[in-house]
C-alpha cells in the first residue's frame, strides 16, 4: 500500500487521511463490496492478507459460503461451491460476477459434481442452469455434462453404470438432488 508521512514523519495510508486518495484496487473492492454486500443482504466477512483481500458470505443455509478473492491486478476468485470462477476486474466482467451470484443464490444456476460408487465426490464442479438439470434422460444428461466439461460420455456412463451419482446442488441445499441409474433409466433421487 502507498504509505504517506504527515507531520514528524508519521506514516499514514491514504485512506486513513482523507478517503479520497485511494487506490483504483480499493474503489473496484470497495464497490464490489458495497455490491454484493446489497445483494446477499450481510456483511461480509473480511480477511486480509498481504495484497489479497477475501469476502466471505455465510450461507444462511448452513452449506458452503460464497467467497471472493480480490488481489491487485489479478482476476477476482469467486467459489461458489468448489471450482473457482475468475473475473477480469473491469466493468463489464464485473456485472457478469453479480449476475452469476444472484442467479445462484436466487436458485436459477447450480452447481453439479459427482460421486463415484466407493462414495468419494469430485474435487471440481460445474454451473448449469437449474432448468437444464430438472427432467433430465440418460442421453441428455451425457449431453449437458459434456456441455459444461463435467464428464466426457464414456466418464460418466460407467459413473452411472457402476453406482456413481451426478449431484445437483443449489444455494440451498434443501433443493438439492441426485440423478443416479436404475437399470437403462435415470432416476432423480
Amino acid at each position: 500500500m502507498t504509505r504517506t508521512t504527515r507531520g514528524k514523519g508519521k506514516p499514514r495510508s491514504p485512506v486513513a487521511m482523507t478517503g479520497v486518495c485511494v487506490t483504483v484496487m480499493n474503489i473496484v473492492l470497495v464497490l464490489l463490496k458495497e455490491k454484493l454486500d446489497s445483494l446477499l443482504r450481510q456483511e461480509a466477512d473480511i480477511t486480509t492478507k498481504k495484497e489479497e483481500t477475501l469476502l466471505t458470505y455465510k450461507n444462511p443455509f448452513g452449506k458452503n459460503p460464497l467467497q471472493v478473492l480480490f488481489s491487485p491486478e489479478e482476476d477476482i476468485k469467486v467459489i461458489l461451491n468448489k471450482t473457482p470462477r475468475y473475473y477480469r476486474q473491469d466493468e463489464a466482467s464485473i456485472e457478469k460476477l453479480l449476475h452469476d451470484v444472484a442467479s445462484y443464490t436466487a436458485g436459477k444456476t447450480v452447481s453439479l459434481d459427482f460421486t463415484d460408487n466407493n462414495g468419494n465426490e469430485s474435487r471440481h464442479d460445474r454451473i448449469a442452469k437449474a432448468s437444464d438439470v430438472e427432467a433430465l434422460t440418460l442421453d441428455s444428461l451425457v449431453e449437458l455434462s459434456i456441455r459444461i466439461n463435467l464428464l466426457n460420455s464414456v466418464e460418466l456412463k460407467y459413473l452411472l453404470a457402476s453406482g456413481g451419482t451426478v449431484n445437483v446442488h443449489f444455494w440451498n441445499p434443501a433443493n438439492d438432488f441426485r440423478y443416479r441409474q436404475i437399470g437403462s433409466y435415470l432416476k432423480k433421487i
